[in-house]
């Protein structure tokens, strides 16, 4: 015959301070047993779920701050981005202006690198219908922008130093054009055929004569080298100066001389003086203007 099995109880006793009676509670061992599994688990769902909960909040924390972040940095691009199309109208405004200059000093446009026309082309089409907001849309617009602008700063950088160098040749070209009356007086005779008033017999008159004072100052008509300032066979004391570009000046019948040959010369530094040497019949200047070696009518470089 099987033995029933003896319950196994847990007590828990209470003994008060005074003299009331001790009470003692009898519990199961296994509902205590229990009991204990429960709040075990419960303390550590508790510790979980305090957990997670701390780390959900600090997660959402940063994920806050981060959205405030790219909230920042898209309206950095943003701003980046319309400053970049700032300076690509600059770089435009630039061009306008590098036109403007080659307009008014009659030089050649600069020429445009044609590998940069994509990009342009990019920008113009592109670019511009692009929002201002959206994270992709900015980021793609500000990189156009700058991809532009990294071709055409550098372009426009070697056009405007090629434009300087062009300036800078075309004012030495100007300065070495005769331009300006070689001296003060009136015309006495122009060139072309005439009378001439030594001989008396129809000659080709090469330059122009201005009469005037005896001894005033003869003016050089442009920059240049004297390359002859001495005493000529029918021009008396004469200066001829080369000027560059196939230009050349003659200055004849002076009284002295002011530069000697092989000088460099400004426009309108004083070179000699107005006289009557050679074949003359009164204190004048014979002027001359030659192209490429060949007289030209000095009318055609007088103001």
């Amino acid at each position: 015959m099987q033995l029933r099995k003896k319950k196994r109880f847990f007590t828990i006793m209470i003994i008060p301070h005074t003299e009331e009676s001790i009470v003692s509670i009898r519990i199961p061992l296994y509902l205590f047993q229990t009991l204990s599994i429960i709040l075990l688990i419960s303390l550590l769902f508790s510790f979980v779920w305090i957990k997670s909960y701390q780390q959900l909040k600090g997660e959402a924390a940063e994920i806050s701050q981060l959205r405030g972040e790219n909230r920042n940095l898209n309206e950095h691009i943003d701003l980046l981005a319309r400053e970049t199309e700032e300076l690509i109208r600059k770089v435009e405004q630039m061009d306008e202006l590098s036109r403007e200059i080659c307009n008014l000093m009659e030089l050649p446009p600069p020429e445009k690198k044609s590998d940069s026309y994509p990009i342009r082309l990019v920008y113009n089409e592109n670019i511009r219908a692009l929002p201002s907001r959206g994270e992709n849309q900015v980021i793609e617009r500000t990189a156009l922008n700058i991809s532009y602008l990294q071709v055409s700063i550098p372009e426009k950088n070697g056009e405007l130093l090629q434009l300087k160098e062009d300036v800078e040749e075309y004012q030495k070209q100007m300065a070495a054009t005769p331009s300006i009356w070689p001296a003060r007086g009136r015309v006495t005779s122009e060139f072309g055929p005439r009378l001439s008033p030594v001989t008396r017999r129809r000659e080709f008159h090469f330059g122009i004569d201005i009469a005037g004072q005896r001894g005033i100052p003869i003016l050089a008509a442009a920059d240049g080298k004297v390359v002859f300032a001495a005493y000529r066979r029918g021009f008396g004391n004469t200066i001829i100066i080369n000027h560059g570009y196939s230009l050349s000046t003659l200055y004849a019948h002076l009284k002295s001389f002011n530069v000697p040959a092989g000088s460099e010369v400004k426009k309108g530094q004083v070179i000699g003086y107005m006289g009557s040497t050679g074949y003359s019949t009164g204190a004048h200047l014979h002027y001359e203007v030659h192209k490429k070696g060949i007289a030209v009518n000095p009318r055609g470089y007088l103001p």
